[in-house]
């Protein structure tokens, strides 16, 4: 099956037009909408969909399958996390609310290419060294949680991010892109990977099996493939950012567990090169999401640690 290429257009910016580019596959309206490219500085998802195509294409669809190609190309192009333009987060402005700023049209013009799937997978990655991670977010009735329950068995993630239950969750979340699709009666299930640099081809084929199971469940496809039997760890989050400036050293394994107090790694000063400075596991589980050697500035984030949800 042949993708068929297109543009959604969403502004004409001073004579040059901004579009959302649009792959869709298959025969008849998209049950599934992958999208990727919310923010600028998460590349890797662009790898996930071009090789995602590729599969598709040799593939015989039974119904549509839809994929937003790169959904913030000025923020994309600008190797930064929103775009300069007017520095407007797209997963924080919900469906945009119909304001005239790009990054705004943009998200309404991402809601809209959703409308109408069953649903749509929101592909994301981190600046650490990160397993397949998916979320649950927070105030979610039973029906919606068995629901999803449905869509994480298929994806066969490494980990699932419990959100809390806290005000400020749920301020986060009903603000987000996210959830202005899911106001349009899609179901969205929001992915995590590693950056570029850290995304090998284990992690890639995990997560591209993952998504042909995800498009068979919605009866894309014929479900021939089944999910292996896998360890997921459900947990909240932890994560602890960098003390100072410098160069950070990681010496614990991702993926193993941790004791609170355990070293997780040490930072080399920026001034005092040889007085290295531990950083600690705050709570007991697992590492679960850890920055490379790095050059980090105060604040960065380095690690997360999973305690069980």
């Amino acid at each position: 099956m042949e993708p068929v290429y297109h543009r959604l257009p969403v502004v004409d910016a001073g004579g040059m037009e901004l579009h959302l580019p649009i792959v869709d596959l298959g025969p008849g309206p998209p049950r599934v909408c992958v999208v990727a490219g919310i923010h600028g500085d998460e590349p890797s998802p662009l790898v996930l969909v071009d090789r995602l195509v590729t599969l598709l294409r040799g593939r015989e669809l039974r119904a549509g399958v839809r994929i937003v190609a790169a959904a913030n190309m000025p923020a994309l192009l600008q190797r930064a996390r929103w775009s300069n333009w007017d520095d407007e987060d797209m997963n924080r402005i919900g469906d945009g609310g119909g304001g005239p700023a790009v990054t705004r049209r943009l998200a309404a013009a991402v809601v809209s290419a959703c409308e109408g799937c069953e649903v749509a997978v929101n592909l994301h990655n981190f600046v650490m060294r990160t397993p397949l991670l998916a979320i649950m977010p927070p105030g979610q009735t039973e029906e919606h949680r068995a629901r999803h329950e449905k869509y994480l068995a298929a994806l066969d993630p490494h980990v699932v991010w419990v959100f809390g239950e806290t005000p400020e969750d749920h301020r986060a979340f009903s603000g987000s892109l996210d959830a202005a699709i899911e106001r349009r009666g899609v179901h969205v299930l929001a992915v995590e990977m590693a950056d570029l640099p850290e995304l090998d081809e284990p992690l890639i084929a995990r997560a591209l099996a993952g998504l042909m199971r995800v498009i068979a469940l919605c009866g894309c496809l014929d479900d021939t493939e089944r999910p292996p039997r896998r360890n997921r760890i459900d947990v909240h989050r932890r994560l602890v950012r960098a003390p100072g400036a410098g160069i950070f050293e990681p010496l614990a394994e991702l993926g193993g567990k941790v004791a609170a107090g355990d070293i997780v790694g040490e930072l080399i000063p920026l001034e005092r090169p040889g007085a290295r400075v531990p950083v600690y596991a705050p709570d007991p589980g697992w590492l679960i999401q850890r920055l490379g050697r790095r050059f980090v500035r105060p604040g960065d984030m380095i690690f997360t640690v999973g305690s069980p949800a």
